[in-house]
């Protein structure tokens, strides 16, 4: 079974792609063999994160294959007091399963606020994974975040359930490699990593475990991203844990 950590839904406004809605990306995802995916709307990322998890939330209804992750951000919005704050009750009793912070298109620092450590905490008291993405996809044109900020937050929550996307470069895979010796709780998905045979290299030193099968998908081609961990010189048992009983595991999700 393939489990896609990291899948988005709705339109990117860089380029066009060839699946948008929960339907088209749900059975390009098919096409590639990847059967369920944690998925969040493009709207949560470039419009307003809110209106993008009720998109993911409804989208999850109807497409089995989707594991809705919320994306959250400031409550602040236009120069605007909030009226409510998080609602972690709701987002868990529509199955929502973890959470995605984007602060370098949110515009916020993730540490110099009070509502990052709020989010965190909750994360933590329900295990919901956290995924935190150095870049959204592998774009140069891309806004990225401070490798440093990456490596403050898990230092300052090390018991939340980190997934660290976006990496690629080697100094970047070098930070990744040092938070997953050094917590358990941190993990990697593969969606930007390209170096020749890194997916190897990665379970060489590191194991396992703490790696998981993320493609970009329908922003990137989800068949190049399967194909780089299912040609990867890696033991069978390997290959099984990063293409989905990882993932099945911190989602706390059954095998079907």
């Amino acid at each position: 079974m393939i489990v896609d950590i990291n899948a988005f839904i709705g339109k990117w406004p860089y380029w066009p792609v060839t699946a948008t809605s929960p339907a088209e990306v749900s059975a390009q995802l098919a096409g590639w063999r990847i059967d369920r995916a944690a998925v969040c709307s493009t709207r949560s990322v470039f419009v307003n994160w809110q209106d993008g998890n009720c998109e993911v939330e409804q989208a999850s209804r109807t497409e089995n294959r989707f594991i809705p992750f919320a994306c959250l951000g400031t409550l602040e919005l236009s120069h605007a007091l909030p009226r409510t704050g998080y609602d972690f009750e709701g987002y868990a009793a529509h199955g929502f399963r973890g959470i995605r912070l984007y602060p370098q298109h949110h515009s916020y620092h993730p540490l110099f606020n009070s509502f990052t450590g709020e989010i965190l905490e909750q994360a933590e008291m329900r295990q919901w994974p956290v995924l935190i993405p150095l870049r959204i996809i592998m774009n140069w044109g891309m806004p990225m975040l401070d490798l440093g900020m990456i490596e403050a937050l898990v230092e300052r929550h090390p018991r939340v359930i980190w997934i660290l996307a976006g990496i690629n470069y080697l100094h970047e895979l070098e930070l990744a490699v040092t938070l997953l010796r050094r917590n358990a709780n941190v993990h990697l998905e593969t969606s930007c990593v390209m170096g020749y045979h890194a997916i190897a290299k990665l379970v060489e030193q590191c194991g396992s475990e703490q790696i998981l099968f993320g493609s970009g998908a329908p922003v990137q081609h989800g068949g190049a991203g399967v194909a780089k961990v299912a040609k990867a010189k890696i033991s069978e048992t390997d290959r099984e844990r990063l293409l989905g009983k990882n993932a099945l595991r911190l989602l706390r999700l059954e095998e079907k």
